[in-house]
């Protein structure tokens, strides 16, 4: 610091050359970037053409087009980090080698300049942007239509049938049924959760392809007081293909109005399909549970009607 004769208090100067420094050269590296990102294009458009069956399982699963595309976008954020880093430290290396073999006579590198974090921003602007377009193919390849959500279909009178968009494998079938019955029995309490749950029950038929299941109950929708009730089946029917089966929903409305029935149906549908998604996520021994769960309650059924 300085004092000034006179002055009592030390004066402090800051000077700093950063208001002057200017990234200059940008217009140059134009073209380069065009073509990175036509090279980034391409290798994101070959991940999609070569994942097509991937999006189909991930479509067939419950997942949504917007959540499918992400992932691709997800896929290039690591791209770009893992590119700006390699970059950065590949420069850092070679320029430390050329000043040590003295071919950089009276040139200083500055690693934290400015120009630095602008080049890194740009070249990851360069890879999201170029990962647009192959996101939206991969969502339309998802979903082949103009639709890119998956909503139910409108209800005929009291009646409300609907194929849910999942497939199930003929090992799965039962535990899935399992997992169903033990997460509707816990809502066997009106002061709890969205909906309360009655007379849950696992059926099982033989059908012409191959036996049949479905999860019966009877529920009550919240806010309850609105009094929407409706028989609810759950039918896990076999395909045309071996071992796989599809998910139907019959809803039979009992009571309640008609527009807040299928209003309160729309996010109680919603809530069952996360439902089926958490399935997929589980670890084999709790679906060997579940499964067990659900042949106990099959062969308990079965003793019941041979009594009957």
């Amino acid at each position: 610091g300085l004092k000034e004769p006179g002055e009592s208090a030390i004066k402090v100067f800051s000077y700093t050359s950063i208001g002057l420094t200017d990234v200059e050269g940008l217009g140059a590296l134009v073209i380069p970037m065009f073509i990175a990102a036509l090279i980034v294009l391409n290798a994101m458009m070959g991940a999609v053409y070569e994942r097509f069956r991937e999006i189909g399982i991930y479509s067939s699963v419950g997942l949504a087009p917007l959540h499918i595309a992400l992932l691709f976008v997800a896929e290039a954020c690591v791209y770009a980090i893992i590119g700006v880093t390699l970059g950065y430290i590949l420069g850092q290396s070679l320029g430390k080698a050329l000043i040590a073999l003295d071919l950089l006579q009276g040139i200083s590198l500055n690693y934290s300049s400015m120009a630095a974090i602008v080049s890194a921003l740009i070249v990851m602007a360069v890879v999201l942007l170029s990962t647009i377009y192959p996101a939206r193919v991969a969502a339309r390849t998802a979903v082949p239509d103009t639709v890119r959500r998956w909503t139910p279909p409108s209800p005929s009178g009291d009646r409300w049938e609907m194929e849910f968009p999942f497939m199930v494998s003929e090992g799965e079938v039962r535990g899935l049924c399992g997992f169903l019955a033990a997460y509707f029995s816990a809502y066997s309490e009106e002061s709890i959760g969205d909906f309360y749950a009655e007379k849950v029950q696992l059926v099982e038929e033989a059908g012409e392809r191959g036996p049949e299941y479905a999860v019966q109950l009877l529920l009550w929708l919240a806010p309850f007081d609105m009094g929407v009730s409706q028989f609810m089946q759950l039918e896990f029917l076999p395909t045309e293909v071996k071992s796989v089966y599809t998910v139907e929903i019959y809803i039979q409305r009992i009571s309640g109005q008609d527009t807040f029935w299928q209003r309160v149906n729309h996010r109680f549908i919603n809530g069952l399909r996360k439902e089926f998604l958490l399935w997929h996520t589980l670890a084999a021994e709790s679906k060997a549970h579940h499964r067990q769960a659900a042949e106990q309650m099959l062969a308990a059924a079965a003793e019941t009607e041979q009594v009957e």
